[in-house]
């Protein structure tokens, strides 16, 4: 005989009342916030020139051409390390999750470790 599931509602109510103040207090936060208008680059700037000469050292005029100006990288280089960290992270978690573990892997038919 199968019985309906019941609601648990041990210890929930205050997580519950915490996450709906969380909620309230972030949406204030993000309805009340004002943001400056965008800038953008200007005109012919090279941003991929500039950040490959902040990563090597190297003097941004030396590298622009005609009608191209150098955009300050060193705010690119401290996010394109932070996202290299993280995809390195996330690469090797697939590959620790890949790995085979022989000790583990045993045939189901005979309990010959292969």
């Amino acid at each position: 005989m199968t019985t309906k599931p019941e609601i648990n509602t041990e210890g929930n109510l205050t997580a519950g009342l915490a996450a709906i103040a969380l909620f309230l207090v972030l949406g204030g936060v993000f309805l009340t916030a004002s943001f400056s208008t965008p800038i953008g680059f200007p005109e012919g700037a090279a941003v991929t020139m500039s950040l490959g000469a902040a990563m090597f050292d190297i003097a941004p005029g030396a590298l622009m051409g005609d009608g191209q100006t150098a955009v300050p990288a060193e705010g690119f280089i401290v996010a394109f390390i932070a996202i290299a960290v993280v995809l390195d992270a996330a690469l090797d978690g697939a590959l620790m999750l890949a790995k085979r573990d022989d000790e583990e892997d045993v045939a189901a038919d005979g309990g010959e470790r292969r």
